[in-house]
């Protein structure tokens, strides 16, 4: 390659790469669910990875619930959320691809959630 090509081109391609990379700082993707008597909303969520999940207990509720992580995939941590009625939120941010099943651990026959990642 000339010498002079490569200086033309040396720009344009730091210009790519700069416009390529994710920005320091970018704002999450977030997704919230709904915590209400007796159900979450939405019950089924399809996401990207990386995406942060925000379940928010709704202020008419006056039953207590909770999250729980029943299975997911390969190598992610089970969680389960604080208990309450309402007031709260609990988030976590789901990254590896595969799908996650989630329960209210008070409300087990009702209260459902799958979550897939891909």
């Amino acid at each position: 390659m000339s010498r002079r090509l490569t200086i033309l081109l040396v720009p344009v391609l730091l210009l790519v790469a700069v416009f390529a990379l994710p920005a320091q700082g970018a704002k999450q993707k977030a997704k919230t669910v709904g915590v209400i008597d007796y159900a979450f909303t939405p019950r089924r969520l399809t996401v990207r990875p990386g995406t942060k999940i925000v379940w928010k207990w709704d202020s008419a509720n006056s039953a207590p619930h909770d999250v729980k992580l029943t299975s997911a995939p390969k190598g992610v941590k089970k969680f389960t959320s604080p208990t309450a009625t309402a007031g709260i939120t609990f988030a976590r941010t789901l990254t590896r691809r595969g799908t996650y099943r989630l329960v209210c651990t008070y409300h087990e026959n009702v209260m459902r959630e799958v979550i897939v990642v891909k």
